[in-house]
């Protein structure tokens, strides 16, 4: 039977066929290179220009921080959920209006919260803010609806990766709970700056719950066969899930009850015990189990990502022990006010280099594309890292010299994440495509 063009178009539309990551990914690195990396690297530098450290230093931190936390990360994770759930699940799933509300309601809600709390020449703060507050807590509610409801259907046996998504999504939505919550009372107050204790906590939530556990719940899923490592102990990555979200419990709960010094310091202990199991129940610094083969021109070193991620996941683990036993004993407490070190350490070091070493795999194999520039890619792996250490030593070392070495981090994580993001775009071109095909036919040239 012969079909119409019409008929053809919509037999072809299943949600299979869709690459719901594209346009997350594309949107994720824009805001990047725009109200995150680019943004965080301008602030760094105003000190050497001589402008002084004020409120604008402090309004566009944490406009700052709510752009890298829900567009450049969360925006990575969301693309990530629509296509790789339901592959899990081995079932379907609504199509396509979720994920295009999903997108555009993320993207203005951090338009808005950006804008509406560091622009003051118009009178227009508080619409902006509500406006940011609603459109994230709806999107937030999209997501997690259509997620959920392809986790809870499906053919595929559940399994322990489900639940760290389960988690992740518990805590999307307290994340934009909490944002909601921080918009109204700049709101109410006709303030610009939400108190530090609401915005550490939205930070913490943003990163580690909701990111970060998607993150261990792929990595469950996916390092033992991209890294030819053992089989994972469950039990103990089980226990891993409970350390951590519980850690991040007592952290969320700051801006409604007050937890003490102590407390603090018992999560912090908790979360990073956590870590540990975690890292020790993947086997992720295990040697191989049998010898990886590099198939079809794959980018081979995205395992130094994804190893150098999990070391500086645990370095910020120890690091926030540190600085809650600080609050008990201020002889051995480090300065964090401006530098933020533990989040820089997190956001940058395991979520960006995570991301990064992920998407380096995973995105050329859902192209069925050649990762281009690949030894730019070792360049990306060094300046990453290389920010990390530079704002790590500058972050906790007090030195005249500390506003220069901060300086150069952003600037150098700023170049890193660039031509990241061009090597990504390369790869999404058709050129990418049909220079895989060409590989493949030649492979079986060769083989005959």
């Amino acid at each position: 039977m012969n079909l119409n063009p019409t008929e053809q178009r919509a037999q072809g539309t299943t949600w299979a066929s869709q690459r719901f990551y594209r346009p997350y990914v594309i949107s994720s690195l824009c805001v990047a290179l725009t109200l995150g990396f680019t943004t965080g690297t301008a602030m760094l530098f105003m000190p050497l220009l001589g402008f002084s450290l004020k409120n604008s230093w402090i309004t566009h931190l944490q406009a700052h921080g709510m752009a890298q936390g829900f567009g450049f990360a969360g925006l990575f994770v969301m693309g990530l959920a629509f296509h790789i759930v339901p592959r899990i699940r081995n079932t379907s799933m609504n199509f396509p209006w979720p994920q295009r509300m999903t997108l555009g309601l993320v993207l203005l809600a951090i338009i808005c919260r950006f804008f509406g709390q560091t622009v003051n020449s118009f009178n227009v703060n508080e619409i902006l803010l509500g406006m940011s507050g609603i459109c994230l807590l709806i999107a937030a509610g999209i997501f997690i609806f259509t997620i959920g409801k392809t986790l809870s259907k499906g053919k595929s046996r559940h399994g322990l990766p489900e639940i760290w998504f389960w988690a992740s999504l518990f805590w999307c939505f307290i994340a934009s709970l909490l944002n909601l919550v921080m918009v109204l009372q700049m709101i109410d107050r006709g303030a610009k700056i939400v108190s530090f204790t609401m915005e550490d906590s939205f930070v913490h939530v943003t990163l580690i719950g909701f990111v970060a556990n998607f993150v261990f719940g792929i990595s469950l899923r996916v390092l033992p066969g991209l890294l030819f490592l053992p089989t994972p102990r469950f039990s103990l990555n089980k226990v891993s899930l409970i350390l951590i979200n519980v850690g991040i419990s007592v952290i969320a709960i700051q801006p409604i009850i007050v937890v003490s010094n102590w407390w603090l310091l018992i999560a912090t202990l908790i979360e990073l015990a956590g870590f540990i199991s975690y890292v020790l129940s993947v086997h992720i610094y295990n040697r191989r189990v049998t010898v990886r083969q590099y198939v079809l021109n794959t980018y081979g070193r995205y395992e130094w990502f994804l190893r150098s991620g999990y070391f500086w996941l645990l370095v910020g683990g120890v690091l926030q022990v540190w600085l809650s036993v600080g609050h008990l004993n201020h002889n051995i407490a480090v300065s964090i006010e401006l530098a933020a070190p533990v989040v820089h350490v997190w956001g940058l070091g395991f979520i960006t280099m995570i991301i990064v070493g992920m998407a380096s795999r995973m995105v050329p194999m859902f192209e069925g594309a050649v990762l281009p520039l690949q030894r730019i890619m070792d360049l990306v792996f060094i300046l990453l890292n290389l920010g990390v250490i530079l704002r790590l030593g500058f972050g906790i070392i007090p030195s005249h010299n500390s506003w220069t070495g901060l300086a150069l981090s952003g600037s150098l994580s700023t170049i890193s994440i660039t031509l990241f993001a061009l090597i990504i775009c390369l790869t999404l071109n058709p050129s990418s495509r049909n220079r895989y095909i060409e590989i493949a036919i030649e492979f079986g040239k060769n083989r005959q």
